[in-house]
């Protein structure tokens, strides 16, 4: 099982490759909920990670329409694409862009919630595309069953921040139209909604130039499971998004060694969550005061 992680700041990227098997990099034109937007430092970043002959992935998670396709076929175009690992989108569409480049065999598909099953999880094997990523809303024994019918590289949102609603619309730029003042909401990595209901939690929210993110505020995590996780995840992704490299970097340390430094998590004032690794999710109606 190989750990990748996700980069803030290019000056930390030597420490990071020394606990990370790879890096995830985007660009806010074709990807969305990035740590950082390296632009013009990518094509450097892909260079001194293969020459440490680690792995790159790029992400390409936004849903594009017909001309953004086009767009996206002319970047990966000026990319040294034979450094790169993988190209991790949630398009379906981007199919037909990487099967014209001679690319197919580096796309992992990730539809964040849609393959819950094996069949799901396979459909996409007759492409020979290298992988796929299960649902982060499914069990472990549901994972490890797809896990041991897998026909390519799986791979696993296994800590971090995750998705609870994404929308299209600019809605945090919508709220300052509405108070007539100026938007210096976008793009900032600090915001938090809070519920009158749900005290004890506070939820980061973000928007990009894709739209409005929120995510839970307690992070995920899969210590419990790793045991039977190394058994049939091809890539564990650990996510820093509202956090930091220094973070990522002790806590893949801590997944390899498998010891929890609680000391680490009390740092960043944190209350880690199983998911739905050993409940299956439900939908609950709330009580009537």
């Amino acid at each position: 099982m190989k750990f990748i992680t996700t980069l803030h700041k290019y000056e930390n990227l030597d420490s990071i490759l020394e606990v990370a098997d790879g890096i995830i990099l985007g660009q806010v034109q074709f990807a969305k909920t990035l740590t950082n937007d390296f632009k013009s430092l990518t094509n450097d970043i892909i260079h001194k990670v293969h020459h440490c002959q680690k792995e790159v992935f790029l992400l390409l998670n936004k849903i594009f329409t017909d001309k953004e396709l086009k767009l996206v076929k002319d970047y990966l175009k000026g990319l040294p694409v034979e450094m790169i690992t993988g190209f991790i989108g949630a398009d379906i569409g981007l199919l037909s862009v990487m099967d014209e480049l001679g690319l197919t065999d580096k796309f992992v598909y990730n539809p964040e919630t849609l393959l819950t099953n094996d069949v799901d999880f396979n459909d996409l094997s007759s492409a020979h595309i290298k992988g796929a990523f299960v649902s982060k809303e499914i069990t472990l024994e549901d994972i490890l069953e797809i896990g041991q019918l897998k026909k390519y590289d799986l791979f696993y949102f296994g800590h971090g921040h995750m998705s609870m609603f994404y929308s299209k619309r600019q809605m945090l730029q919508t709220f300052k139209d509405y108070k007539n003042e100026a938007n210096n909401l976008h793009q900032d990595q600090n915001l938090r909604l809070s519920e009158a209901k749900r005290l004890d939690e506070t939820y980061p929210i973000l928007e990009d130039d894709a739209g409005t993110h929120v995510f839970r505020g307690h992070i995920f995590n899969s210590f419990k499971a790793l045991d039977a996780l190394s058994s049939v995840v091809d890539y564990f992704v650990v996510d820093s998004l509202f956090l930091d490299d220094s973070y990522a970097g002790k806590i893949i340390l801590m997944y390899r060694e498998g010891i929890i430094d609680k000391t680490l998590i009390e740092t960043y004032k944190q209350t880690l969550h199983d998911g739905f690794l050993f409940d299956e999710s439900t939908i609950k109606g709330e009580k009537n005061d």
